[in-house]
């Protein structure tokens, strides 16, 4: 990806995002709305999920590309994604961007209009990944989980773009938030090095994409294991305070 081409002059030039957006509307309210009312009597078929086109937009002339995992199941059966009007919430008590997302940023609730002027935030997978299932040994309690994105979804959805979307004139960082994120960029891992170890580096990669600074970090989902561990908990406070500084030199 280093060299060999000009950026893009802005994200038009990349997206048709009215297609897009009328295209998965209308495959959601086909589709998952009788599943979103009844779970016992609809299925959610696998190939229908593989197969959607993601609804991906954002500002015109971002700063730099968010890049985290999937949506919930809730959100996309609202047909609601990370940078629509509401930031693709379900609710002011279950706000994942502002509760989560922008203090990994040093941001806040107001601060919300100017994360959106510059953050173009996308999924690896944009349509839902669906969940896995696992029973207690104890208690014989079910409980459902959401499955990461699997290596076709991601093939099927933003590794499409991503090469375009890198090309973008007015982008100057790349924060990868998840896993599933870190598969784009497969140059960020040596050998056998798994995704912890890569984000316990804290490193800024600017030799991957001439121009542009590429971070991974964890998921900031409050649900997120990793944080239950001391080191990576240190971690993810020690990350939060470098993209809070990183943060007002990529946006001026």
């Amino acid at each position: 990806m280093k060299g060999g081409y000009g950026k893009l002059r802005s994200l038009s030039n990349v997206l048709s995002t009215k297609c897009f957006r009328a295209e998965a509307n209308k495959f959601i309210t086909n589709k998952f709305i009788s599943y979103h009312l009844d779970l016992k009597f609809e299925t959610w078929q696998k190939n229908e999920i593989n197969s959607i086109k993601p609804l991906v937009y954002g500002p015109e002339n971002p700063r730099f590309l968010l890049i985290s995992q999937a949506p919930s199941l809730q959100d996309w059966l609202n047909g609601k994604t990370s940078d629509s009007p509401d930031g693709g919430l379900v609710s002011a008590q279950n706000n994942f961007l502002v509760n989560d997302v922008l203090p990994a940023f040093g941001l806040s609730g107001k601060d919300l209009d100017l994360f959106r002027k510059n953050v173009f935030w996308a999924h690896t997978c944009n349509c839902y990944p669906w969940y896995r299932e696992s029973t207690n040994i104890k208690s014989g309690k079910i409980t459902r989980q959401d499955r990461l994105p699997g290596n076709k979804q991601i093939e099927n959805c933003l590794s499409r773009w991503i090469d375009s979307l890198t090309r973008i004139g007015s982008l100057k960082a790349i924060v990868l938030m998840g896993e599933p994120a870190t598969r784009l960029f497969p140059q960020l891992k040596e050998e056998a090095e798994g995704f912890t170890d890569l984000v316990r580096k804290m490193e800024i990669r600017n030799d991957i994409i001439e121009g542009i600074e590429i971070l991974p970090i964890y998921h900031q989902s409050k649900k997120n294991r990793t944080f239950n561990d001391p080191v990576d908990r240190a971690v993810n406070n020690e990350l939060k305070l470098l993209l809070k500084n990183k943060f007002a030199g990529w946006i001026e």
